[in-house]
């Protein structure tokens, strides 16, 4: 049987073997879309088609195959296996969250531990909401491990800032929101939920005016919100950095009260979805998307905390609503443009493209964050 034909026949077999009620295939775009059915489908077609059975993580494309060095894409993986589990509470999502420990532990080595500091920081995150999601004290241990790792890279050189990775040499040095954002964050959430944790000398409270403070005065524009990696290079200004410091300023916010931090992230949402978007619909964009690439991955990360301002009860619900509308018009083009549907959801890593056949990991896990974003808004009545 011709491989194009089978895998996908293989995956629906999964998805009815694994129980999922809803395959939501929309025939008629023209009609309000129901996001949480959508989301249904998005994220049970993710786990049928993507997740290895055996290897316990996830394979790198629809056919199957695996990324064997790619670590930093799990996360992101277990990041969507979390949120389609607190949405559903569908057991199936709480297994694969169980067996992804020790599969994604093996693919790595035996550890968590990684070379590069960004990459350990998406795990990190990960770890901690696998942890409160579903009690499993691996992930407690391993969240905090992954922390512990990550902040004694912090040092002076450039003012300050955790590097890119461990290696003595410019790429080593070199730092930027990518490693800094993620840290921000869970240093933030690790204050919140172990007040009293000190890691490297200091608690996390003040790791995370440090890590903050550092990112704000060196890869901030404050007046627009633009966060980049290069001043004079707008290719470099990405929305996963976007949406990491939105995500470090309103946890900062939630921490303090502080309405700095809160205008911090309205001002760099508005900024991105202004400027980071596709000119002929509107719709979320970077520079450079294609096939198979880091870049795919980078708008579901700016989904992610993205959503958290859209529901955070201190937002102006006039700019709330703007966001709502921002958006759905990204989803409702992924849906309707870029989506195959039949036998199971996949998506092209242009949200106005149809994919051509192979979905990469990264891509099909931007749009399954994206998915269960709008799933989760309609669930809690932010959309009617």
């Amino acid at each position: 049987m011709n491989k194009l034909l089978l895998i996908p026949f293989i995956a629906l077999f999964a998805v009815s073997c694994d129980n999922f009620e809803d395959e939501y295939i929309e025939t008629n775009p023209t009609y309000a879309i129901n996001w949480e059915a959508a989301a249904d489908s998005s994220s049970s077609s993710f786990v049928s088609v993507y997740w290895n059975s055996t290897k316990h993580h996830f394979n790198n494309d629809n056919f199957g195959n695996i990324g064997q060095y790619d670590y930093w894409p799990e996360a992101h993986g277990l990041d969507v296996l979390v949120d389609a589990y607190e949405r559903t509470g569908n057991e199936i999502y709480k297994q694969r969250i169980y067996e992804f420990y020790e599969g994604v532990k093996a693919k790595n080595g035996g550890k968590f531990w990684n070379n590069y500091y960004d990459d350990m920081g998406w795990h990190g995150m990960a770890h901690l909401r696998a942890f409160e999601a579903t009690n499993d004290a691996r992930y407690e241990a391993s969240a905090k491990q992954l922390w512990e790792d990550i902040i004694v890279g912090w040092n002076d050189y450039d003012g300050g800032g955790i590097p890119w990775n461990h290696e003595d040499n410019d790429a080593g040095k070199s730092k930027g929101i990518p490693s800094n954002g993620p840290a921000a964050i869970i240093a933030a959430r690790r204050y919140q939920k172990y007040p009293n944790e000190v890691v490297n000398g200091a608690d996390n409270l003040v790791w995370l005016g440090r890590i903050y403070d550092w990112m704000k005065e060196n890869r901030v524009v404050i007046q627009s919100g633009r966060v980049f990696e290069n001043i004079d290079d707008k290719n470099g200004d990405w929305t996963y950095n976007a949406g990491t410091y939105i995500g470090a300023a309103l946890e900062y916010y939630n921490i303090t009260g502080n309405k700095v931090y809160l205008n911090d992230a309205i001002k760099t949402a508005d900024w991105t979805t202004s400027t980071l978007i596709n000119s002929t619909n509107s719709v979320l964009s970077d520079w450079a998307e294609q096939q198979d690439h880091d870049v795919n991955l980078f708008k579901g990360i700016f989904i992610r905390y993205f959503t958290e301002l859209i529901m955070h009860k201190d937002l102006p619900e006039s700019t709330r609503k703007r966001y709502i509308g921002f958006l759905k018009r990204s989803g409702e083009s992924l849906w309707t443009k870029a989506t195959t549907k039949s036998p199971v959801v996949l998506y092209g890593y242009k949200w106005w493209e149809l994919p051509n056949g192979t979905t990469a990991l990264r891509t099909q896990l931007s749009g399954c964050m994206l998915m269960e974003s709008l799933g989760k808004l309609k669930k809690e009545g932010y959309i009617e």
